[in-house]
């Protein structure tokens, strides 16, 4: 066996003692550089007074340097050792030695600190004088014996003493690297799930509101609608129109039909097709039924039509899932989701509209059905009560609610302007637009209640015309101050409400637009007006587009592409249906309308129809 030499550091080869004497001298040599240092530095005055009474205390114990340095050295020595000097464990590798040496290091470096916070408290120094606790004062005179060192390596004494500290923080920051090197590799070793406790799970989203579900449930629903689809439901029409009978009183195989083919937004029901109770709450139903889009129905479709693969795979995916269903177990999770209540299927029903303001507008209080009589709005508003419009408004709710309508095109926010006129007459509240405009907000909440959308018209407002725009164009020289102190207050009563839809009229007023175009084409009284000024965020719905003041002038292709441009989001029915769906067909192909522009009345459309199937 070979022959061991001991050391002050470890026990040796005697082919290797040469190297522990030349480091014993160096760090003699080396401590006694330091001390002469800050001895000059005490004498010149550059310590401060807390230095000096350290230095003072620790002079006499030259030990303390010469362990410092003796540190530095005897760490690498270890390293080299143990690499390559045939001691015992020298065969692990590099990276172990490295790793168990910087981890010694760096607990002992943690000791020193945690003890040298201590003692800028407790002069631990002082302390372990009086106590004579050999532990104690050998901790305060390495703390002590740091702050000299520190301070040294500040010094700029000598050649000899600047080269020795260049000397010693280079093999201080080896060390240091060596030791920060061990505890990151140990820091990045995978940790058992046992150890950890628990997983890092990543930041969950929140969860979405109602409302934001409904909307990416619409946005993704215009994704799987085709151009024609989407263009159908921009209208809204008569049975007759979709059909081609003469007259619809039930909703047999053809109506079925044409809803599939001609998706409209929805149909509007005249006096021809109510006959009695039953017939009508029958009609309404199947006409709802038929014309109603479920999304997650349309979204799957697609789904499966985009090609037999996906489909093949998907299939293969849920017999899997079924078979380990049936062989397993399901957990208490499981059966948790299992229990819950699935959420309810979203769904567009149509619009089922009818004409029911009171008074002499009324296509179901003047058939054969039995219903509160509701006298005309000149009469309601004439008492001056703005409860007596809502008390009109639910009352005429509720049995179009009983009956399965969801759209009254009422209330009437004309302001009577010019008593004399005829073409609005009683329809009105009145000519105060103050009161007209809280008449108009209560007649709304009263059709709320009931579940039935609502329809101001006619906008910008038919109180001074002569002229009726059934028959022909309808002329106004009112300006926008008018407007402003009139109809405005009028209908933003009912804006104020939340009514759903805003009908435009066919009036024309060069002064109100700087054109003669009728409102319902004019982008101006839309966009600038009605959806700038007052605030609408709602659905633009033309008056009826086979009216003489739109049917003189324009076609129905023409007409149906320029209330598109003007900023309209419902047709209601234009002379030729199917002209006016093609004439929006080509003007999309062509360039003239973007089909992003369709989608964005579709969005507030579908938006307003998934309202009607909470209600």
């Amino acid at each position: 066996m070979m022959k061991r030499t001991t050391t002050g550091h470890s026990a040796v080869r005697p082919s290797t003692a040469w190297l522990v004497r030349c480091i014993s001298i160096l760090t003699d040599n080396t401590g006694a550089l330091l001390r002469d240092g800050c001895e000059r530095r005490i004498r010149g005055g550059e310590f401060s007074e807390r230095s000096q009474e350290v230095w003072a205390a620790s002079r006499h114990k030259p030990l303390i340097v010469k362990n410092i340095v003796s540190t530095i050295f005897f760490t690498i020595l270890v390293c080299v050792l143990l690499s390559g000097c045939g001691i015992p464990g020298g065969s692990k590798s590099s990276e172990e030695i490295m790793k168990e040496s910087g981890t010694a290091q760096s607990e002992e470096m943690e000791k020193v600190t945690e003890k040298a916070e201590k003692t800028e408290i407790t002069e631990p120094a002082e302390t372990a004088e009086k106590t004579g606790t050999a532990e104690k004062a050998e901790t305060a005179e390495t703390v002590k014996g740091s702050e000299t060192a520190e301070t040294v390596e500040k010094a700029d004494t000598s050649e000899k003493a600047e080269k020795a500290e260049a000397e010693a923080a280079e093999q201080a920051g080896a060390s240091a690297e060596m030791a920060g090197a061990a505890q990151t590799s140990e820091s990045a070793e995978p940790q058992p799930e046992s150890l950890t406790g628990e997983e890092s799970a990543e930041p969950q989203p929140k969860p979405l509101t109602g409302e934001q579900k409904t909307e990416k449930m619409i946005r993704d629903y215009l994704e799987t609608l085709s151009l024609e689809d989407k263009v159908s439901g921009l209208f809204i029409i008569t049975p007759e129109q979709l059909t081609g009978y003469d007259v619809v009183t039930e909703a047999d195989d053809l109506v079925q039909e044409s809803l599939e083919k001609y998706p409209a937004a929805g149909l509007i029901f005249f006096g021809q097709n109510i006959v009695d109770r039953d017939q009508v709450q029958n009609m309404l139903a199947s006409t709802k039924e038929w014309g109603s889009a479920f999304p997650e129905k349309e979204s799957t479709a697609v789904m499966a039509a985009e090609g037999s693969e996906e489909a093949d795979i998907s299939s293969t995916i849920a017999e899997n899932a079924a078979s380990e269903e049936e062989t397993s177990e399901p957990t208490a999770a499981e059966n948790a989701v299992v229990e819950e209540e699935p959420e309810p299927e979203t769904v567009f029903p149509p619009f089922l509209a009818i004409d029911e303001e009171g008074g002499n507008v009324m296509r179901i209080g003047s058939s054969a059905i039995e219903v509160p009589y509701v006298g005309s709005m000149g009469s309601v508003g004439a008492a001056g009560d703005p409860e007596a419009a809502y008390q009109a408004g639910s009352t005429i709710g509720a049995y179009l609610h009983e009956l399965g309508f969801n759209l009254d095109l009422a209330p009437d926010a004309d302001v009577l302007v010019d008593p004399g006129n005829v073409t609005i007459g009683d329809r009105s509240f009145g000519s105060d637009p103050e009161l007209c405009g809280q008449m108009v907000h209560r007649y709304v909440d009263g059709l709320h209640e009931n579940g039935i959308a609502s329809c101001l018209k006619h906008f910008p407002g038919l109180g001074d015309t002569e002229s009726d725009t059934h028959t022909g164009a309808a002329w106004s020289s009112r300006t926008i101050e008018d407007y402003r102190s009139t109809e405005f207050l009028s209908f933003g009563g009912g804006i104020d409400a939340g009514t759903e839809m805003v009908m435009i009229s066919h009036l024309s007023n060069s002064e109100l637009s700087g054109s003669d175009l009728p409102a319902s084409l004019n982008k101006t009284i839309i966009a600038d007006l009605l959806r700038t000024e007052l605030g609408f965020k709602g659905i633009v719905i033309t008056d009826s587009l086979r009216m003489g003041a739109v049917t003189e002038q324009f076609g129905s292709a023409e007409a149906a592409v320029t209330a598109l441009e003007a900023g309209v989001d419902i047709l209601l029915m234009p002379a030729d249906f199917h002209a006016a769906r093609q004439g929006i067909l080509d003007a999309v192909h062509d360039g003239q309308i973007s089909e992003e522009r369709i989608d964005e009345s579709l969005f507030r459309i579908l938006r307003a129809r998934a309202a009607l199937a909470e209600s």
